[in-house]
Formats: C-alpha cells, sequence, structure tokens
C-alpha cells in the first residue's frame, strides 16, 4: 500500500468488487480485494535529482534520506564512481526515488553529451550539493533544472566539519559564521547567474539539525497535495518532531480507509461490514507500523545498527500488540478495550436485518469504528516509536549522550523507519 496517503479513492463499483469477493471468498477474498484495489492506487511517485561534484556528499545525502545499508547505499567519497545517474529508491517506500547524478569534476566526463541526453522535465525538484563553492558545472544543472520549470535548491554540505574546523579560530561565533557561508553562497548563486534560489546548510550526519527541517518545508511546499504525505512519511524518524510530523501525515490515510469501511457499511450482507472493518483495520494497523519503523525488519536492522538486542530497543514501551502479529484475534482483543466500539460492532449485525435503518447505521458504526480503532492504533504506535528512538539514542552514546553523527551513516544509522 506504499504511496496510498490521500489521494485513494473507491468508487462505487470498488464497493461492489469488495462486496463480491467478500461474498465468493469470504473474508481471505476481501482481504485480497482490498490489497489488490490498493495497488491501483499506487501512482503518486516522488523523483528528486541530486547533483554536485565528486565528494560533495550527494551520495551520503541520498543514503541519509533513504536509510540505506551497506549493501544498497551509494557510493560515496571524493573519487567519481559513475558517469550514469543512479537510481535510489526508498527500501519501503518505492514510490519515492533519489537520482544520484555523476560528478561533472573530472576531465573526460562528456558534460555537453550528458546534459543534452538528460530529462530534467521527470523530476519533481533537484537539490544542489556543494561543500565548498558554487561551480560553473553546478550552473549547467541550475539551469537545466530552471529551463524544465522545476524548483532547486543549493544545500552546502558537511557543515558539521565546517564547524569543527571554524571553532577552532580565535573570535568564533556560530551564528555569524552561519550567516557568512549564506551570504557567500547567495553570492556565488548570483555571480552564476542564479537568482532566489533557496540555500540551506545540512550535516548529512544530524539530518534534524541547522537547515535540514526548514528544507523539509521547502522541498513539501513544492509538491503536490498528493506526494506531500508520501514524502514525509519516507523521511527518517530522526527526532519526536519527525514522527508527529509522520503522525498526522498517516491521519488522512485513516481517514479514507474509514470511508471505505462506511461505504461497505451500507450493504446490508450480515457479516460483511465487521469482516470489512476487521481486515481494513489489520491493513491500517500493518501499514502504520512499518511507516513508524516498529516491524520487525526494521526494528532488526536498527538493533544491529546501534549494538544492542531488540528487546533492547522495546524496553519501557507499554503497547506490545504493537510487536506482535496482528490479527483478527488481536483486533477483536483491541475492541474489547473500546466500550463504545464494541456496542456499535455487536448492534450492526442485528440492525442489518433492518431496511434503511440497517443500511444507514451500518455505514455510520463501520466508519466510526474504523476511525476510532485506527486512530488509537496510530496514537499508540507514535508513543512506542518514540520510546524506541530514544532507546536507540541512548544506545549509540556510551556516555549517555547522544552523538547524532550516528542518526543517518548507513552502517551506523539508529532511525527506526
Amino acid at each position: 500500500m506504499a504511496g496510498v496517503l490521500s489521494n485513494l479513492y473507491y468508487s462505487t463499483k470498488d464497493v461492489k468488487d469488495l462486496v463480491a469477493a467478500y461474498q465468493r471468498e469470504g473474508d481471505a477474498g476481501l482481504q485480497l480485494a482490498i490489497n489488490e484495489k490498493s495497488k491501483q492506487f499506487e501512482n503518486v511517485r516522488i523523483k528528486i535529482a541530486v547533483m554536485g561534484e565528486s565528494g560533495s556528499g550527494k551520495s551520503t545525502l541520498i543514503n541519509a534520506l533513504l536509510e540505506l545499508d551497506e549493501e544498497r547505499a551509494a557510493p560515496t567519497g571524493g573519487k567519481e564512481t559513475t558517469t550514469e545517474i543512479t537510481p535510489y529508491a526508498h527500501p519501503t517506500l518505492p514510490n519515492v526515488q533519489y537520482d544520484d547524478f555523476p560528478g561533472f569534476n573530472t576531465p573526460k566526463f562528456p558534460v555537453k553529451e550528458f546534459m543534452k541526453k538528460t530529462n530534467f522535465s521527470q523530476y519533481d525538484l533537484g537539490i544542489i550539493v556543494t561543500a565548498a563553492r558554487f561551480t560553473e558545472n553546478d550552473k549547467l544543472l541550475a539551469e537545466a533544472l530552471k529551463k524544465a520549470g522545476k524548483p532547486f535548491y543549493l544545500v552546502r554540505s558537511k557543515i558539521d566539519d565546517t564547524i569543527r574546523a571554524e571553532s577552532r579560530k580565535k573570535g568564533y561565533n556560530q551564528e555569524d559564521m552561519f550567516q557568512d557561508l549564506r551570504k557567500y553562497c547567495i553570492s556565488s548563486l548570483e555571480l552564476a547567474g542564479v537568482k532566489n534560489t533557496p540555500v540551506f546548510l545540512c550535516s548529512a550526519f544530524d539530518l534534524d539539525q541547522f537547515d535540514f527541517p526548514k528544507l523539509r518545508e521547502a522541498v513539501v511546499s513544492n509538491l503536490s497535495e498528493t506526494q506531500k504525505n508520501l514524502f514525509i512519511t519516507a523521511l527518517p524518524n530522526t527526532s519526536e518532531e519527525a514522527i508527529e510530523r509522520k503522525c498526522q501525515a498517516l491521519r488522512p490515510f485513516i481517514q479514507m480507509l474509514s470511508a471505505v469501511s462506511g461505504s461497505i457499511g451500507v450493504v446490508p450482507i450480515p457479516g460483511l461490514s465487521l469482516a470489512c472493518d476487521l481486515a481494513l483495520i489489520i491493513t491500517g494497523i500493518l501499514y502504520i507500523r512499518m511507516t513508524l519503523g516498529l516491524d520487525e525488519a526494521s526494528l532488526s536492522k536498527l538493533a544491529q545498527r546501534v549494538g544492542i538486542s531488540v528487546e533492547d530497543l522495546k524496553k519501557g514501551t507499554e503497547h506490545n500488540w504493537v510487536f506482535g502479529e496482528i490479527t483478527r484475534e488481536q483486533v477483536v482483543l483491541l475492541m474489547q478495550r473500546s466500550t463504545v466500539a464494541m456496542v456499535l460492532t455487536i448492534a450492526e449485525p442485528f440492525l442489518d436485518f433492518v431496511p434503511i435503518i440497517g443500511s444507514i447505521f451500518g455505514a455510520t458504526s463501520s466508519f466510526g469504528v474504523t476511525l476510532m480503532m485506527l486512530n488509537s492504533s496510530l496514537d499508540a504506535m507514535v508513543e512506542t516509536a518514540k520510546i524506541v528512538l530514544q532507546n536507540a539514542k541512548a544506545a549509540a552514546s556510551p556516555e549517555g549522550c547522544y552523538q547524532s553523527a550516528r542518526l543517518t551513516l548507513p552502517q551506523r544509522d539508529i532511525t527506526p523507519s
């Protein structure tokens, strides 16, 4: 269900198809039909071009944004390893893709030929990464994006290295240094004929610090409504604030599933509405869990990165059901904790036999139960994700003081999603 967040729409025919699947094959057929319908809407895509000279930090930035492990990571370092664009898709949300452009600062690179054959209009936006000055080759890339009508941003990378170097100087003031860096980048852009381009000071080893939150907001502002939530949920959990952003991005997804549940609740077939509610709630919980990095694969990867066990990551969490198998029985147990949900669920099968009233009650109760259960599940998983992140941060620092550089290196990343 990757990418299906705010634009998923079920038509009357879709609802009829789900009803028919339930009548033919019961619960299993309904779940399969829901999954198949979901695939139809996986057309929301985000494609971002990441450009810069060799050694500028563009590949490291991609690795951090996608939390790629060593086997899938973009190669980093000062030596250019390719003359072709290399695509890197998000591990669990493949509709989000970052394209790693080759560095042009090699003597034999065919810059003109490359520029001619590259279709810049296919990208939603571009990020030009520099660790020093804005070069002539950067200018060519900026012009190509501008000609294609695409927004782009300049990222001054390796700001953590700059801080370490500058802090040794007498009279060092970090805010003054940041201001000078921004002025230098802006003036370099203007000298190259590129005006009104936002500049962001970032470190790939500490995505939650410096200007990255501002870069995130700038990117979101240039995405369509159907892309914004997808982009937010594809970002790593570097902070509690990032987890909260994911939480808000998931609310429309929950409303969509609840609306589907309500649509099917209108159909007066005994047992259908409850079966659909359970199937949709299971689907929603599994997707939310994966998005928040609480599934088994994500937790295992996180535990390996910080050098502790999965059980240590879970310490202090209260909602143990989050980590277990999500079955119909488990969802029913969760429903039993809510008096309102149980009353609506019990009453609905009896009213299915009452014309008109049964349909109205079925739609209302199905929508309400699904909405209530998924929202409460989301709240529990957000709380759990924050505790897991805190445990990971503590494990990353032997002194008990969080070392942010460990958040985003592929081999040391401690983010849970």
